[in-house]
């Protein structure tokens, strides 16, 4: 084969990453590539382009347009006390979340209509227990865009 012309295994080996990753570019980023028959066909030149012209701040919480956290270690039956604390805070202060998230500038409400949803994940090297209150996002509470504040 054409040394400009790589195969899937050779595309893994020259990117370097895992032959399954490679299938998820294929499928969501708009990698350089062609499909013959059932083989994919990659140029060697086309690969450089494309990982020269990305940018690392597209991929990074795209999505999110304002972010305030806040972690708190401790022993798992200290943590409930402080989520139960926190919604009777909330529930206290109106749905205000800002009672409980210091780091968040504007009074932000939860509305009556909103949508619970408890999930357990594994990602990566950590196990996840995720309780998320979502609603459908408001004109009057929209904040500016990719302004991201993390409170310790």
């Amino acid at each position: 084969m054409d040394e400009h012309i790589l195969n899937l295994e050779q595309a893994v080996e020259f990117i370097g990453v895992s032959e399954k990753t490679l299938i998820k570019l294929l499928r969501e980023e708009h990698i350089p590539a062609r499909k013959i028959g059932r083989e994919w066909r990659f140029s060697r030149d086309a690969l450089i382009g494309w990982l020269a012209s990305g940018d690392s701040m597209d991929y990074v919480n795209s999505e999110e347009r304002y972010i305030v956290s806040e972690d708190t270690s401790g022993v798992s039956h200290e943590l409930f006390g402080k989520i139960m604390e926190s919604l009777s805070t909330i529930k206290k202060n109106g749905g205000n979340i800002a009672s409980i998230l210091q780091g968040l500038e504007k009074d932000i409400t939860i509305p009556e209509e909103s949508t619970l949803r408890v999930s357990y994940k594994q990602q990566r090297d950590v196990e996840k227990l995720e309780f998320k209150i979502f609603w459908e996002m408001r004109e009057e509470s929209k904040l500016e865009p990719n302004q991201k504040t993390k409170t310790p």
